[in-house]
């Protein structure tokens, strides 16, 4: 099970810190890049998972909700189980890119 705290202070070997100090770079760039890829790569499968959908349907995720929406007398098991897949995808999208903004300015 992994451990959800993470320790403020921690030790860095002698022989890491002389390297990162003669690449100029910090343990804290180190973790802020290793976060913002790990977001990145959060937001390439949400991102592609969208692209599919709308290439699926052939318009954007609002477009197809919408649509499900407005269905009258018609059910669709299919299109209503696509759309809860297309949502989860479209709004954790929405979320990482946003978590990518806030590293980034950090």
């Amino acid at each position: 099970m992994r451990s959800t705290t993470l320790r403020k202070d921690f030790n860095i070997p002698k022989l890491l810190k002389d390297i990162y100090q003669e690449m100029e770079i910090s343990p804290i760039g180190l973790l802020k890049n290793y976060a913002l890829n790990t977001v990145c790569s959060k937001i390439h499968k949400y991102e592609t998972e969208n692209i599919l959908f709308s290439k699926k349907y052939n318009c954007s995720f609002e477009e197809f909700n919408h649509k499900i929406e407005h269905m009258k007398d018609k059910e669709n098991f299919e299109w209503e189980d696509d759309l809860m897949d297309w949502k989860f995808a479209f709004e954790n999208l929405k979320y990482w890119q946003k978590k990518a903004k806030e590293i980034q300015t950090k």
